[in-house]
């Protein structure tokens, strides 16, 4: 009876209950793609502020919205505010402000506003991406669309290697902490830290490795038939490929008239 259950489980499709959730992963890189570009092509800072809008919206939409806020945040500040600082005060131009022998320029604020704005864009569909789409899912659709198990497996380890590499950090940097080893106060006991971190941390992912290498093996992952996954896809409704393609035919035109100054005022 259990054995029913357990396959008949395994035998349904993959519902993340979110219908945004739900897109096919590749469904969902492409409607990604079409609004960066909108945003990244877009004549003025005010595109790539709209494309930024829309995934936050559709963060929200997704299900996902405080962990996809949270993260654009963090990347705003460790990106956009770097990027605008930079323009700002390399592009020369009408000085607004003096800082030393530096000078913030009118025209490299606007210009730092506009091309930060454009990263940002890029950051927030990556970010929203794979915050929406699991990695097992994102390896699976990879591999319906033609590419070996090997490539899909080798994609799901890598990101699965950077999330155990966390964890095993942070377990690693208690346990020293536990011993004894400061880690905390000032830069040089931080600095000290390092090397009693991270020797441990790369033996136990060098031991992981090993690991997943047998139980590969043990399951006969290089025997060259047809392999067989947990997941099942389901089958791509009607309504998802219509939002597919209007989106892309927004974006087209959206890139055209904005190109071609179709929303420009007169």
């Amino acid at each position: 009876m259990r054995d029913a259950v357990l396959v008949q489980r395994l035998r349904k499709p993959i519902d993340l209950g979110n219908p945004i959730a739900n897109f096919q992963p590749m469904n969902l890189l492409v409607m990604f793609i079409a609004v960066v570009l909108v945003g990244t092509l877009g004549p003025d800072w005010r595109w790539p502020l709209a494309a930024c809008a829309a995934f936050l919206i559709i963060g929200w939409c997704a299900g996902r919205g405080r962990a996809h806020t949270g993260a654009f945040i963090k990347l705003l500040l460790a990106v956009g505010l770097i990027l605008f600082v930079l323009r700002a005060l390399l592009t020369p131009g009408r000085p607004v402000m003096q800082l030393g022998p530096v000078a913030v320029t009118e025209e490299g604020l606007w210009a730092g506003l506009d091309f930060s704005l454009r990263v940002m864009v890029i950051c927030a569909a990556v970010s929203l991406f794979f915050i929406v789409v699991p990695r097992p899912r994102l390896a699976l659709a990879i591999e319906r669309m033609g590419a070996s198990p090997h490539a899909s497996y080798v994609i799901l380890a890598s990101f699965q290697a950077i999330t155990d590499l966390g964890k095993n950090t942070r377990v690693v940097l208690d346990a020293q902490k536990a011993r004894g080893v400061e880690t905390e106060k000032n830069l040089g006991n931080r600095i000290k830290a390092i090397f009693p971190v991270l020797a441990p941390v790369f033996l136990v992912a060098l031991s992981q490795t090993e690991e997943r290498a047998i139980a590969l093996e043990a399951r006969a992952f290089n025997v060259p038939t047809q392999k067989t996954a947990l997941l099942q896809e389901r089958s791509v409704p009607v309504a998802e490929w219509v939002a597919v393609g209007a989106v892309i035919i927004i974006s087209i035109v959206a890139i055209i008239g904005g190109v071609s100054g179709w929303f420009s005022h007169a």
